[in-house]
């Protein structure tokens, strides 16, 4: 036993025996357990020392970019803190998937997309730094904490704010996983297009269900609104917003019990009236899934509290978890309001909280000038080896001659999943370019290609091996996720899925 760890057990000792016939009822044992180790860990922990001989240390890290990440790298830019964050597999968050935003105060309606963007400009011209990568691992038993980015690089941070947001939610029965990118989405800002003049439906019965109906009430004939109890959640002013659309319907007490189709795409649902225990096959071509989000905390599982449904716990009113120096913001925080603004606000906070843990552990102007030594430097710019066709004959004939697999990338400007992707794709390209060949499509100056391979979600990945399609995926990947994709099948094949 160390002579901190010593020092902190007889106090606690002493406290136990002397301290709790003085205290309000309502104070626990627990809490003042928390209160004695509290006081002593700082100065035993926290020791500047153990910075010596680390590379890529940062005061403030943030993992993830959405209203909470943003709003945070702003604060510690501002604070003069060093801040680095990393922007995850979705940069922006679930908000650039999102159409008009009109509940973001001092705009009438702004492109969740831009109003991102714009935030991030605003956060970058401030100083903050940003890494297009996304973390594979974490450590926070030691300090300086530990942040494993997927490349394998190593980055150390003296304060962590989480803010990883969280995953649109899936309904579990049967024909999703089947249907998955074949007419089953969460995203009709990047999918809407491919329903032109279709029939679709809309599982869900909050706001981000109505934004997704109205979004595809541009493209689509008919649009509905599937809710499973007898009235929706969203907000007055959200279903106000519905009555201006004549193919926008909507059906109350219905639970979605599977998804048809033929080996292509979704033909029907499969529907039970709860009310009238009545079930019917809803012809459609699509299903638009908006049923809630599950946070992103898989990663902290074991390093932070998390709660029985795995949002982190925080404490003290504050945006503390239950690690010092580690806070959280946002989605994966927060269960009750799940709101771009208040994600922002709660980012705010965790920055303030950060930047006041980093002065009372000594951080000052010597230990940052030791630190901008040893950060990382900035990535070097390659030119793309992916190859963009212009038509259906062009890329028959790279199929035909290509001697290696072919990896094609279905994208569109207008999807910012695809477009956070495409530096990832390239990043995969200059990796195997003599093992495999890489090529892109954009699917709103060539929708005949996206017909032609049944591509009706982006992004998607076609790979191809010998003249024949041998696998399909319909999810945005990160660097990781597509050298390990590109390893599969170099030298091997597969079979399509």
């Amino acid at each position: 036993m160390n002579k901190w760890s010593f020092l902190k057990t007889s106090c606690l000792g002493i406290a136990l025996l002397i301290i709790p016939q003085c205290m309000p009822g309502d104070q626990s044992i627990t809490s003042l357990y928390s209160w004695v180790s509290d006081l002593f860990t700082p100065k035993a922990r926290f020791d500047f020392a153990n910075l010596e001989g680390k590379k890529n240390v940062y005061p403030i890290v943030i993992i993830g970019s959405g209203p909470a990440g943003l709003t945070a790298g702003l604060y510690g830019a501002r604070a003069k803190k060093k801040t680095l964050i990393i922007e995850g597999g979705k940069p922006g968050g679930l908000l650039t998937e999102t159409s008009y935003v009109e509940n973001w105060p001092g705009f009438k309606a702004i492109l969740g997309k831009d109003l991102m963007t714009g935030i991030k400009e605003q956060v970058a011209r401030l100083g903050a730094n940003f890494l297009e990568e996304t973390v594979e691992k974490v450590d926070f038993s030691q300090w300086p904490y530990v942040i494993q980015i997927d490349d394998g690089t190593i980055m150390y941070a003296l304060t962590v704010i989480i803010a990883t947001g969280a995953t649109p939610s899936r309904l579990g029965i049967p024909g999703e996983n089947e249907f998955w990118g074949r007419g089953v989405t969460t995203c009709a800002i990047c999918d809407a297009p491919f329903y032109n003049g279709k029939d679709v439906v809309v599982i869900g019965g909050g706001d981000s269900a109505v934004a997704e109906a109205i979004q595809l009430a541009a493209y689509a004939r008919a649009v509905t609104i599937l809710v499973r109890k007898d009235k929706m959640r969203a907000a007055a002013a959200s279903q106000d917003l519905l009555l201006g659309f004549k193919n926008i319907s909507v059906m109350y007490n219905i639970e979605p019990k599977e998804i048809l189709g033929d080996d292509k795409h979704v033909t029907a649902i499969k529907l039970f009236n709860n009310k009238t225990n009545v079930t019917l096959d809803m012809p459609i071509d699509g299903v638009f899934l908006a049923i809630g989000h599950n946070p992103n905390t898989k990663l902290f599982k074991g390093s932070v509290k998390l709660d029985k449904n795995g949002y982190i716990v925080l404490k003290d009113n504050t945006c503390a978890t239950s690690v010092p120096g580690v806070f959280a913001a946002g989605d994966v925080e927060d269960a009750r309001y799940r709101q771009a603004i208040v994600s922002s606000g709660h980012g705010s906070c965790a920055a303030l909280d950060a930047d006041a843990f980093l002065n009372e552990i000594g951080f000052n102007a010597d230990v940052a000038a030791r630190l901008d030594d040893t950060q990382i430097a900035a990535v070097t710019i390659v030119p793309s080896l992916v190859r963009h066709v212009a038509s259906l004959n062009e890329l028959e004939q790279e199929l035909k001659d290509a001697k290696t697999p072919v990896f094609v990338d279905f994208y569109a400007d207008y999807c910012p999943s695809c477009m956070q992707m495409l530096p990832h794709f390239n990043a995969t390209a200059q990796q195997f370019k003599d093992h495999a060949l890489f090529i892109s499509v954009d699917v709103a100056e060539r929708p005949d290609i996206a017909a032609k391979y049944f591509v009706s979600k982006i992004p998607a990945i076609l790979v191809f091996k010998d003249n024949a399609l041998v696998a399909r995926y319909n999810t945005a990947m990160g660097k990781k996720e597509l050298n390990e994709l590109a390893a599969e099948f170099v030298g091997q094949t597969s079979v399509a899925k």
